[in-house]
């Protein structure tokens, strides 16, 4: 073979990898399992190449001399049929890259047939050269995946290299058999590349393992099999081998998931399950000790440094006589238009943030306090902090060194996400230019103890659990009573909601009612469940409930567990044995409904956790109510249109219910 041959395998390969480049259309194979395992098989027609040096060496043992073929080129030409066989692992995914590893024998056999040494006969010169060959394959998948493309290198260790001599008819040169060939490489390398088609040869039946017949036709070229005969001589001692093989390759894998058989779709209604659970006493109100947090943040709107008129400010004599137990004159929480309701006294806590907070410095001569502006300029936010804090120098006669005033563009506490939506990125813009009160003096950050009147008792909710075996888009519930009461409440999207059950029993003392869940399919259709249940109201032994409030930041930075210590210290003590603790998760409207939903729910749940772990440990028993309301506005504790709101919506409430202040009953 000349070198012009032994060329035309490299030009074969890259004509073949220049084929997927025009390919269109990749499918994948409804029958396709992605890893095959299997065997191939097949026969190599080896073309060989070799140096007549090498000949002429072995010659030399025989006394002869080799002759010099093709116009004086010191190559020979040789052919043969060898074998091919070995196991092989395919990744085939269905799309248009995948690959194949391979692994077995490779023999490269040639015989020199056509080689006259002397016209009355001929001499026949054989070699055997077999080879463990390992081939990391790129599979192609052409037009569709079954017809494919593999190409990749060839890696051979040589196991045998003998050779035969058998001299022609007239010669006197005795036989050679069986020798080894001098020099042979101990590893070589090479290319293959050719096509293949899959053929399946179990049915489509999916959901067991698939078999694959796969034929193929293949080229490949195997380089430098042999040392120079002649070190150091300018002389051509090549020996290359180009095969064009063909075979079978048995595979099989797991064939995908079994298809499920089309049957008809159920179209009736999911089933619809009620749970209720009715106060059974109606209080009409209770005596309320809570512990109010300041939310240690004064807002101020966008380009103003002065602080803004909703904060109480005192002039100089005022200043004096104020102090912290004022607040508690203020009229308390009722139904009387006479008075405010409970979130409008608590912001009248809140808007007196300031005078809280210099009234305990005055009270607390070695604490100090720090302010902190925050403004899209930190100048502005600067002269922010600096207004709060000459209000409280110069109003309250606090010492400036103890009050530190710094401005910058961020919030030490920064509202709002990367997961903030788009329409509420101006709420969180509101919120974060502000001034906060930061120490670490316990006695001037403390909540503030406020006394009141419950006019709502949480224990009087009618407490309704909806669950389905299918989807649904919403539900509403209508409650009637045998004294003509007739009220509709929803749409409701959660599976648990709470109604406040004071107004439903009205005027009157005692009643009997019907709660009836309609709840609608995403598809229109209706499904309803009813259950009865009973109110009635009563005069209870005088108890003083308690409130606890834990406030959080915009987003999980500050979690329960930074609560840890207050509930186990401050809480968890205050609860007698025997009480009944509500504990209720709020959050505001910015975000998702659903996740400010999830989130209400797992604050208000760890809080739990918390204050069950250390009541266990105080050797006490008590009954609690957990749940979340999310942003829902009809149990929202304060307004969402202003920051401060917002910040407050961002709560879980502790109530803690004396024993004797709550029952209740549930119906099915």
């Amino acid at each position: 073979m000349n070198r012009k041959k032994a060329l035309f395998p490299v030009g074969l390969l890259m004509s073949l990898l220049m084929l997927p480049l025009g390919m269109q259309g990749q499918t994948a194979m409804n029958d396709n399992a992605p890893w095959r395992f299997g065997l191939y098989g097949g026969l190599n027609f080896n073309m060989v190449g070799a140096g007549a040096q090498f000949v002429q060496a072995i010659g030399n043992n025989g006394n002869f001399t080799a002759p010099n073929n093709n116009g004086g080129l010191d190559i020979i030409d040789g052919t043969a049929l060898g074998y091919y066989a070995g196991l092989m692992t395919e990744y085939n995914p269905g799309g248009l890259l995948g690959g194949q590893l391979r692994a077995g024998l490779d023999d490269r056999r040639v015989s020199f047939n056509d080689w006259d040494v002397n016209p009355s006969g001929r001499t026949r010169f054989s070699a055997r050269m077999t080879y463990l060959s390992v081939e990391p394959l790129l599979r192609l998948n052409l037009v569709q995946p079954n017809f494919h493309m593999v190409v990749g290198p060839l890696l051979s260790f040589l196991i045998t290299a003998k050779y035969d001599y058998i001299p022609g008819r007239d010669e006197t040169v005795p036989a050679i058999a069986d020798q080894p060939i001098p020099n042979a490489n101990s590893f070589t390398y090479g290319v293959s590349g050719g096509l293949g088609y899959d053929i399946l040869m179990n049915s489509k039946s999916t959901g067991r393992t698939n078999w694959y017949l796969t034929p193929f036709v293949e080229a490949s070229y195997m380089m430098d099999q042999k040392k120079n005969d002649y070190p150091g001589q300018d002389r051509n001692d090549t020996w290359v081998t180009t095969s064009i093989r063909g075979g079978f390759q048995l595979k099989f894998g797991a064939g995908p998931e079994a298809e499920v058989a089309e049957v008809p779709v159920d179209v009736s209604l999911p089933a619809i399950d009620l749970a209720l659970r009715a106060p059974s006493n109606i209080t009409d109100s209770r005596q309320l000790i809570e512990f109010f947090p300041l939310r240690n943040y004064i807002f101020f709107p966008d380009n103003s440094t002065s602080i803004p008129g909703k904060y109480v400010r005192l002039d100089a004599t005022q200043a004096a006589n104020f102090h912290e137990q004022t607040l508690l004159d203020l009229p308390v929480t009722g139904t009387s238009s006479s008075q405010t309701t409970r979130s409008q006294r608590q912001m009248s806590v809140y808007y007196n943030a300031m005078n809280v907070y210099a009234d305990r410095l005055r009270s607390n001569p070695n604490a100090t306090i720090t302010l902190v502006g925050s403004a899209p300029s930190a100048a502005t936010a600067t002269q922010m902090a600096q207004a709060v804090k000459d209000y409280m120098v110069s109003t309250f006669g606090i010492a400036a060194s103890r009050i530190s005033a710094r401005g910058q563009v961020r919030a030490p506490h920064e509202s709002g996400t990367r997961r903030t939506p788009q329409e509420d990125l101006g709420l969180v813009a509101e919120e974060n230019v502000r001034v906060e009160v930061l120490s670490d003096a316990y006695d001037v950050m403390k909540p503030v103890e406020l006394h009141s009147i419950q006019a709502e008792p949480i224990d009087n909710d009618l407490v309704l659990g909806v669950r389905t075996t299918g989807p649904i888009d919403s539900w509403t519930v209508n409650v009637t009573g045998d004294d003509g009461y007739n009220q509709t409440f929803g749409p409701y999207r959660g599976s648990d909601q709470r109604i406040d059950a004071k107004p439903i029993l009205g005027t009157h003392n005692s009643g009997n009612y019907t709660a009836t869940v309609t709840a609608r399919t995403t598809g229109g259709q209706s499904i309803t469940r009813s259950t009865t249940f009973s109110l009635n109201k009563t005069t209870l032994p005088p108890v003083t409930g308690q409130r606890f409030s834990m406030l959080f930041e915009f987003d999980e930075s500050t979690t329960v567990a930074t609560y840890d210590k207050f509930l186990r210290s401050e809480v968890a003590p205050r609860i007698p044995d025997g009480a009944t603790v509500v504990v209720h998760g709020h959050t505001d409207k910015v975000g998702e409904e659903d996740y400010n939903l999830d989130l209400s729910n797992r604050r208000a749940q760890e809080a739990q956790r918390v204050l069950s772990d250390e009541i266990g440990k105080l050797g006490r028993h008590v009954t609690f109510d957990t749940y979340g309301f999310g942003e829902t506005e009809m149990r929202a504790p304060f307004q969402n249109d202003a920051p401060e709101g917002r910040y407050y919506n961002r709560t879980v409430l502790i109530e803690v219910i004396p024993a004797g202040g709550i029952s209740s009953e549930g119906h099915r």
